[in-house]
């Protein structure tokens, strides 16, 4: 399902069925409540009130729980779809070959390779990039014509070879 499909799912009738049911059940609950009380109020005996106030109240009452509790339900259902819709996309996504486009997975053997940080590179192992998110390996050489420095700390290449 992607999002064209959540989107008509969302507009169907089937989508929207909860939410107008339950608008429904709240106003027959506050009709009920109010029919209670003109009921109640029109007989000045306190004895004569009680039926007119429970059946009224407990049923309006009664229709107005379940009107809430049907908000409740749709907008779990609402949601639902929409996570459905995200982990569709994020399936269809992993299975192309991962994310940004990027379909090759990191070497599996890194001899001769280095990591290239941001200004330097750096041995595979070096503490400075390890633990990152996206790591581009590269040779020295291509590591250079990106005009990146060796890590002065994990130093990446003997000192005998020249860098600009």
């Amino acid at each position: 399902m992607d999002a064209h499909d959540l989107q008509a799912r969302l507009r169907s009738g089937y989508g929207k069925f909860g939410g107008r049911l339950a608008v429904i059940c709240m106003a027959i609950g506050f009709i009920a409540i109010a029919f209670g009380y003109n009921g109640a109020s029109s007989d000045p005996r306190v004895a004569a009130q009680f039926p007119y106030l429970i059946s009224g109240g407990l049923v309006g009452i009664g229709f107005i729980i379940v009107g809430a509790a049907l908000i409740v339900i749709q907008a779990y259902r609402e949601e639902r779809m929409r996570l459905e819709a995200k982990l569709d996309e994020l399936i269809s996504v992993v299975a192309k070959g991962g994310l940004g486009g990027r379909s090759t997975p990191a070497p599996q053997d890194l001899a001769g390779l280095v990591a290239a940080g941001s200004a330097s590179y750096h041995t595979p192992g070096c503490r400075l990039v390890d633990g990152r998110e996206e790591v581009d390996y590269l040779t020295p050489e291509e590591a250079r014509a990106r005009f990146l420095q060796p890590c002065r700390v994990c130093q990446p290449e003997p000192s005998n070879v020249s860098v600009r």
